[in-house]
């Protein structure tokens, strides 16, 4: 009966685990030392917000994050919605599956500036 209950209580512990290693592997690199002032300011939030998960994901994730390098290329976004500014701030600021929301991470500048920049990823 005791097994019985512990197995229970431990079955939601692999999700909880991948949870934690999502978050671990698209922490910031504001404590790699990354110098805002050395890159634009666009390139400074996707280091900081982006990079880490669509650059290099980790391996442990269930889902691996699209790398974004020519998103603004193709006609679509991964998720099929058009590849327009537009509809990568709404995936920015909303988050979708697995990517966290930053609407309340991000000024309206942070945002514009970010934009941009993946523009010209290529």
């Amino acid at each position: 009966m005791r097994l019985a209950r512990l197995l229970v209580c431990l079955r939601p512990l692999p999700l909880g685990i991948c949870l934690v290693l999502a978050m671990t592997a698209c922490s910031s690199k504001q404590q790699a030392g990354i110098d805002p002032e050395e890159v634009s300011a666009g390139e400074y939030a996707y280091e900081v917000h982006c990079g880490e998960c669509h650059e290099q994901p980790h391996p442990d994730l269930l889902k691996q994050p699209p790398n974004l390098h020519g998103v603004f290329s193709r006609k679509t976004l991964p998720s099929g919605a058009p590849a327009t500014d537009k509809q990568v701030r709404n995936t920015i600021i909303e988050g979708r599956g697995t990517m966290p929301a930053f609407d309340k991470r991000l000024s309206n500048e942070e945002l514009d500036e970010l934009v941009q920049y993946l523009h010209t990823l290529k």
